[in-house]
């Protein structure tokens, strides 16, 4: 099982990291360049949230003009592609991160959880056409005892099959366990 850890310090390195802040916004800009040079073998995402930013035009130019600027990312991580309260996905601007992406992993974040249970597996299927290559599910807050309350996210998982990856975001590495014992995962992300 491979673990990525979001992270906004230079001085923390793991394998894998997705740099961002806390609530999964922009990172600083300084940080995925110095990260690469610093740790060259560090596989690492960067946030292209930009959580302040409410018009939609600035926005889908501030996250096309930030994938251009960071070259050495592995892949970025977005939740800002949902419309009408997570209902639909904005897919002209999906596509054109994902041509801006190019060969790079494009996830979406956590607040794909916030998807009606119901409408889950029609997007994930939307998100497959737009060559998404994973989607996180944000379980922080759950009970991982609870398994009516784990139940969307398992059948999210079955559905999903091996087209997509399926990342539950988890808040420590007790939460990991616990969550993988229950639902086997291939990546989790723990966002302390």
């Amino acid at each position: 099982m491979k673990t990525i850890r979001r992270s906004h310090a230079l001085s923390e390195n793991h394998l894998s990291e997705i740099i961002a802040r806390d609530d999964f916004d922009i990172p600083n800009l300084a940080l995925p360049p110095m990260k690469k040079a610093l740790h060259p073998e560090t596989e690492y995402f960067v946030s292209l949230n930009h959580m302040d930013e409410h018009d939609p035009f600035l926005l889908q130019n501030l996250v096309i003009e930030t994938i251009r600027m960071i070259e050495g990312a592995d892949g970025f991580v977005t939740d800002q592609i949902f419309t009408n309260d997570h209902h639909h996905i904005n897919h002209r601007f999906l596509d054109e991160i994902s041509i801006q992406t190019g060969e790079r992993h494009l996830i979406i974040g956590p607040s794909f959880s916030r998807v009606p249970s119901f409408l889950q597996s029609r997007l994930l299927d939307e998100l497959v056409d737009a060559d998404v290559s994973g989607i996180m599910f944000d379980v922080r807050s759950m009970d991982i005892d609870d398994f009516a309350a784990l139940q969307p996210l398992a059948k999210l998982k079955i559905h999903a099959k091996k087209r997509i990856a399926i990342i539950p975001v988890v808040k420590d590495e007790h939460q990991r366990n616990a969550l993988v014992d229950t639902i086997p995962f291939d990546v989790v992300c723990i966002a302390d």
